[in-house]
C-alpha cells in the first residue's frame, strides 16, 4: 500500500471523542512542553507507540495476548521489580566483598586483615583481583556451558 502525504481518517464519535482524550492527556504531559502537538503529531505518537509495544519486540505474540499482557502490568509490579532488583545489586556487592576478603586473607601470610584494608575491585588497580575475577567469571561461564550441555543431552533424550 502507497501512502500519500495527507491522509483522511474517518473516527466514529466514540474514537473522536477517545481521540480528543488522548490529546487532552498528552498536552497536560511536561514532556511534551517544547513541541507543538497536532493531530498529525499524536497519530505519529499513538503509531510509534503501537509499533514498540506490539510489533518492534512482540513480532511473534498475537496481538489480544500481548494487550492481555500489558494490562495485566501495574505500577506495583513494577516498583516491586525495581525493589528486588536493587536487593539483589547490593546482595551481589554483598557477596563480592566476602569473596575478595577471603581471597585476600588466604593470599597474606598472617591471614588477618580489615575490612578498610580491601582493595575495590572496581578501580581494576590490583593484578591479583583482576586475575581472581577472570578466574571467578571462568568458573561462572564453564558451569554456565556444562548446564547447557547437560539441558541439551536431556531435551535429546526426551
Amino acid at each position: 500500500m502507497e501512502w500519500n502525504r495527507l491522509q483522511t481518517v474517518h473516527l466514529t464519535e466514540d474514537m473522536r471523542k477517545k481521540l480528543e482524550e488522548i490529546e487532552n492527556y498528552l498536552e497536560k504531559q511536561d514532556y511534551f512542553s517544547n513541541e507543538k502537538l497536532n493531530r498529525s503529531r499524536i497519530i505519529d505518537m499513538l503509531i510509534l507507540t503501537f509499533y514498540d509495544l506490539f510489533v518492534a519486540e512482540n513480532s511473534r505474540t498475537k496481538y489480544p495476548n500481548r494487550l492481555a499482557e500489558l494490562k495485566k502490568i501495574t505500577p506495583k509490579d513494577n516498583q516491586k521489580l525495581l525493589r528486588e532488583l536493587m536487593r539483589q545489586g547490593r546482595s551481589m556487592e554483598f557477596l563480592l566483598y566476602i569473596n575478595l576478603g577471603i581471597y585476600q586473607s588466604l593470599s597474606q601470610i598472617n591471614g588477618s586483615y580489615t575490612p578498610k584494608d580491601l582493595r575495590s575491585y572496581q578501580t581494576g588497580d590490583s593484578r591479583e583481583i583482576n586475575m581472581l575475577m577472570n578466574q571467578i567469571m571462568q568458573i561462572i561461564n564453564d558451569d554456565i556451558a556444562r548446564n547447557k550441555q547437560i539441558k541439551d543431552s536431556k531435551r535429546k533424550k526426551a
